[in-house]
């Protein structure tokens, strides 16, 4: 950058630079339901343009499946999803976005050239952690209904304390020739790894999705 304020860490890393808005903590929490649907609300709408990033990590083994960020651009009002009747769900959250609030009451605050609030010392920031991209494939099941059940995995721990970004499991995953497939996310503490799966007619057994991962800093 030409002019302006940047912020390196002790590995001259650039942690704070007055031309590029950090991944910001808007609202966070934690859900308690059961697998026929899940809706956490915001506490107030996020204002973003597109929806914000909300990250899930459940506390005990569950699917994540109808994933859906509520509301529309500029009045985001929350997120929701189901699992498998019958289960209980709970876990902590957080949404972001590429963009801050004026929250502190004293301290610190960057713009860039065209006035946005880039930073705001008051509101915390979260860090992206890791993506899985390669995906080993489990194999295929019937679902009794006329489609079948493909499950992928990856060498990837669970016991990181990571959340994981539930809007690409919002994706559905493109068929073969002509229907797409339902997305799951299968939390298996047990086995220390998360399950991809997909419910469909014409599913190709390769899985391109990326699974992201990321933590709040505190």
């Amino acid at each position: 950058m030409t002019f302006g304020v940047t912020f390196t860490n002790n590995s001259d890393v650039v942690t704070l630079d007055s031309e590029f808005a950090r991944l910001v903590v808007l609202e966070k929490g934690a859900w308690s339901g059961n697998g026929s649907g899940v809706y956490v609300p915001f506490s107030k709408p996020i204002t973003t343009s597109e929806p914000p990033l909300v990250f899930v990590r459940p506390n005990l083994s569950v699917t994540l499946c109808f994933c859906v960020v509520q509301g529309s651009a500029g009045a985001w009002t929350g997120f929701s999803f189901s699992g498998i009747v019958g289960q209980g769900t709970s876990g902590n959250w957080f949404a972001a976005a590429f963009k801050s609030e004026p929250a502190a009451k004293f301290g610190f605050r960057i713009w860039d050239g065209s006035a946005n609030l880039l930073f705001d010392s008051g509101t915390p920031c979260a860090q992206f952690t890791r993506t899985i991209t390669g995906w080993t494939y489990l194999g295929s099941s019937s679902t009794g209904q006329g489609t079948s059940r493909l499950s992928w995995t990856a060498a990837s721990s669970l016991a990181s304390g990571d959340y994981m970004l539930l809007n690409n499991i919002a994706m559905d995953i493109a068929g073969g020739t002509s229907r797409q497939g339902n997305m799951y996310a299968v939390w298996d503490y047990q086995n220390d790894r998360l399950v991809i799966q997909s419910v469909g007619v014409d599913l190709t057994t390769s899985l391109y999705i990326p699974v992201v991962f990321a933590k709040p800093i505190s």
